[in-house]
């Protein structure tokens, strides 16, 4: 029995995923909460759904990309992760700072996740590989640069959706640019694997 493993193309045994994830989470002792959600048999062209306990009733369309065949219209995986990843980077953005005795005004996160090829690669017998990146800019208003870039590389290190990505400590930088003297627009754009 193989089952899928986190990136796309790549099969793992039981044993491989068991020791995947006491890695990924050998220093995670509780469990929070759990998300679940669904996929029915039309995938990138098929419908998704939260299920579970304490679950917000999430049903949507999915609709393929133009850019990848599809009509367009409705939303896509990529779409969805980069909606995740915005809201808890800033959120772990705004708790680090405070943590960190760093007062910040309003802060807005945006996230653009690309779907990438390599068509030099072969995975799970297919002539190319696929996998995503990821750009994340981060806006604080009311600090500086030197400020402003501490606050990102700390949410960075403790953003749940960084960490699952494997990207908290690689390599990577964050520029950064000031905008008017009050808003501080941080961008950081890395492969995920």
């Amino acid at each position: 029995m193989l089952l899928a493993g986190l990136r796309i193309g790549r099969a793992v045994s039981p044993a491989q995923l068991r020791r995947q994830q006491q890695h990924a989470f050998g220093s995670l002792s509780r469990v929070i909460f759990i998300a679940n959600a669904e996929s029915d048999v039309g995938a990138r062209d098929g419908k998704v759904k939260s299920f579970g306990e304490h679950h917000g009733n999430l049903d949507l369309k999915l609709e393929k990309h133009p850019d990848q065949g599809g009509k367009g219209g409705g939303t896509n995986p990529e779409e969805l992760f980069a909606c995740g990843y915005a809201v808890c980077f800033n959120g772990a953005l705004r708790l680090v700072a405070v943590k960190n005795g760093i007062k910040i005004g309003h802060s807005r996160v945006k996230v653009s996740v690309s779907l990438c090829i390599e068509p030099e690669e072969v995975t799970a017998a297919i002539p190319f590989s696929i996998g995503l990146a990821a750009k994340v800019i981060a806006e604080i208003q009311g600090v500086y640069g030197p400020t402003a870039q501490k606050c990102a590389d700390l949410a960075h290190e403790f953003c749940p959706f960084s960490r699952a990505t494997g990207q908290h400590g690689r390599g990577g930088c964050w520029h950064c640019q000031v905008r008017g003297g009050l808003i501080c627009q941080i961008e950081r754009t890395e492969l995920l694997n």
